[in-house]
C-alpha cells in the first residue's frame, strides 16, 4: 500500500464533486464590486425575479472591512483551520442564510472530502494494532504417539513439545513506532485535504457574493429598460416619436431579461456549488451573506515566504512522509535479524523389559542462520522510498519560492487593477442610470445614444466584476500556497475594526 493512496483519492473525489482545484487564471462571468449599488435593488431583484429562474430572496447587510492577520514575522496564524473559530454549525434545515465563518466551520465539520480523509486514519488504527502483539507468533505444541517393536514385547513411545519465537532485536518497538508515524502521516495529509477545502470554500464563498452582485447589476439594467420603455410608450402616445424607437426599446428590455435570468442562474449554480463542497444539503442551497471585501495589496514577499516554509501544510505532510518511510527502514533493518524459537520437549521411551519406560525433558533451541534470506527486499523497497520522499520535500522547498512570488504577483496585481478603478466611477452607476433616463426623457439625447451610454457604463461595472473574481481567485490561491489565512474570515456587521 502507497502511503499516498489516501490523500489521492480523496483529491479525486473532491475533483468529482466541484472541478479541478482553482489555479490562478480567469474565470469570466464572476466578480466584481457592488457596493455603489443601494440596498433598494434587493426589491428589484425580487421583482425582476418572479418570472425568471426559481432562486432565494437577495440578501445583502453591511460589513465591516476585513482585517489583516499576522503572520510569521508576528507570530503568524496556523494553516490549520480549527473548528472553533464558530460558536455553533448552522443548520441548513432552519435558515438558508450563513455567514462566511459559520460555513467555514460547517464544511469542516460536513465536506464530503474530509469525512473520507478522516476514515483513513483507522488504517492507522490498523497499522498499530497489528504490531502491538508482544510475540511474532503463536506457541507451537507438538505431540506424537507410535508404538515401540523389540524381541522382549511391544512399548509406547510418546514425544511432547512446545515452542516459541521471540524478537531479540526490538522489532516490536520498531513496528509500533512505524505505525504511529503512519498515523501521524495519516493526520498531516487530512489537515493538507482539510485546508484545501478551506481555501476552496473561502474562493467560493466570495465567488457566490459576485455572482449575487451580478444578478443584482442585471436586475437592476432589466428595471432600467422597463423605465425606458414606459417613457417610449408614453412619448408614442403623445406623438413625440416614432414607432421605431418602441420596437428598438422592446427588444432591448428582451435582452436584459435574457441576461437577468443567465446571471439568477449563475448565483444558484455558485450556492450549489458551496453546497456540494460543504455537504450542505443542495435541496436547500446555502445563501452567503455579507459583503465582498475591499481588495487589498497583499503583504510582504518576504513574510510571505517565512510563512510558507512554517505553516504550509503540504511541506508538513512531506516531512511527516519522510519520517514514515524512515521507520519503516528501521523495522525492515531489524527485521533481518534472526528470530529464534525456544521451547521445552518431553519425551516417554516404552520399554517391554522389567526397567519400564524411560523418561526424557529436553529444552529446545532453534536460530535461524541469515545466509542466504536477510530481508533484502523490504530493505530496498523502504530504503527508496526515503530516497522519493526526501526528493520530494526537496523539489517542494525549491519551487515553493517559485509559487509564492507568482501568487503573491497575482493578487497585487488584481488589487491595482480593482484600485485602477477608482473611487468616482463605480459608485456612480445608479447616478449615471438615471441621468441617462432623464436626458432621454427630455430629449436631450435619442434611444441610439441612450443605449450606448447605457452599455458603457454597464461595460465599466461588468470589467470591475471581472477584476474582482480575478482578485479572489487569486487571493485564495496565494493562501493555498502560504498556508495560512491573510484576513479575516468574519464578514458579519458585527465585526469590530
Amino acid at each position: 500500500m502507497t502511503q499516498a493512496d489516501p490523500i489521492d483519492r480523496c483529491i479525486h473525489l473532491r475533483s468529482t464533486l466541484v472541478g479541478p482545484w482553482p489555479t490562478g487564471s480567469r474565470e469570466r462571468g464572476t466578480g466584481g464590486d457592488m457596493r455603489a449599488i443601494p440596498r433598494r435593488m434587493g426589491l428589484l431583484v425580487l421583482a425582476a425575479l418572479q418570472g425568471c429562474a426559481t432562486t432565494a430572496p437577495i440578501e445583502r447587510p453591511e460589513s465591516m472591512a476585513p482585517h489583516l492577520r499576522a503572520l510569521a514575522a508576528s507570530g503568524g496564524g496556523s494553516g490549520s483551520p480549527s473548528p472553533a473559530r464558530a460558536a455553533a454549525l448552522p443548520d441548513p434545515s432552519g435558515s438558508e442564510e450563513v455567514e462566511l465563518s459559520s460555513f467555514l466551520a460547517y464544511a469542516d465539520a460536513r465536506a464530503p472530502v474530509l469525512l473520507v480523509a478522516r476514515s483513513t486514519r483507522s488504517r492507522a488504527s490498523a497499522a498499530r494494532a497489528a504490531a502491538a502483539p508482544w510475540l511474532p507468533a503463536n506457541p507451537e505444541v507438538s505431540l506424537a504417539v507410535g508404538p515401540r517393536l523389540g524381541i522382549a514385547g511391544t512399548g509406547v513411545d510418546v514425544q511432547a513439545s512446545v515452542t516459541q519465537q521471540f524478537f531479540i532485536a526490538g522489532e516490536r518497538g520498531l513496528r509500533l513506532a512505524a505505525a504511529d508515524r503512519q498515523r501521524d502521516l495519516t493526520d498531516a495529509e487530512i489537515e493538507q485535504l482539510r485546508w484545501a477545502v478551506h481555501c476552496d470554500v473561502h474562493a467560493a464563498f466570495h465567488r457566490a457574493l459576485v455572482q449575487r452582485d451580478r444578478a443584482l447589476l442585471a436586475a437592476r439594467i432589466l428595471a432600467f429598460q422597463e423605465e425606458v420603455l414606459r417613457i417610449v410608450e408614453r412619448q408614442i402616445r403623445a406623438g413625440e416619436t416614432a414607432g421605431l424607437t418602441q420596437r428598438l426599446t422592446q427588444a432591448e428590455v428582451a435582452q436584459a431579461r435574457q441576461v437577468t435570468v443567465a446571471a439568477t442562474q449563475s448565483y444558484l449554480s455558485a450556492r450549489i456549488q458551496l453546497a456540494q463542497l460543504s455537504g450542505w444539503p443542495v435541496a436547500r442551497p446555502p445563501i452567503p451573506i455579507g459583503a465582498v471585501d475591499t481588495p487589498r495589496e497583499p503583504p510582504a514577499l518576504e513574510a510571505l515566504l517565512a510563512t510558507a516554509r512554517q505553516q504550509l501544510p503540504s511541506l508538513r505532510t512531506r516531512d511527516a512522509a519522510v519520517r514514515e518511510a524512515r521507520a519503516r527502514v528501521a523495522v525492515a533493518d531489524r527485521e533481518s535479524w534472526p528470530q529464534p524459537t525456544v521451547g521445552l520437549q518431553y519425551q516417554r521411551e516404552g520399554n517391554p523389559t522389567s526397567e519400564g519406560p524411560y523418561h526424557t525433558v529436553l529444552g529446545v533451541l532453534s536460530v535461524p542462520i541469515p545466509s542466504f534470506q536477510r530481508n533484502q527486499g523490504e530493505r530496498a523497497r523502504s530504503r527508496a522510498d526515503v530516497r522519493v520522499a526526501e526528493a520530494e520535500v526537496a523539489a517542494a522547498l525549491s519551487l515553493l519560492d517559485g509559487q509564492v512570488a507568482l501568487a503573491h504577483s497575482e493578487v497585487a496585481s488584481a488589487a491595482r487593477r480593482l484600485h485602477s478603478y477608482g473611487t468616482e466611477v463605480l459608485p456612480r452607476f445608479e447616478e449615471n442610470l438615471v441621468l441617462l433616463r432623464r436626458s432621454f426623457e427630455l430629449g436631450e439625447i435619442d434611444v441610439l445614444a441612450l443605449s450606448i451610454g447605457r452599455e458603457r457604463f454597464l461595460r465599466i461595472q461588468s470589467d470591475a466584476l471581472d477584476a474582482q473574481l480575478d482578485y479572489f481567485v487569486a487571493l485564495a490561491n496565494l493562501e493555498r500556497t502560504v498556508g495560512v489565512d491573510l484576513w479575516r474570515d468574519d464578514h458579519s456587521p458585527e465585526a469590530s475594526p
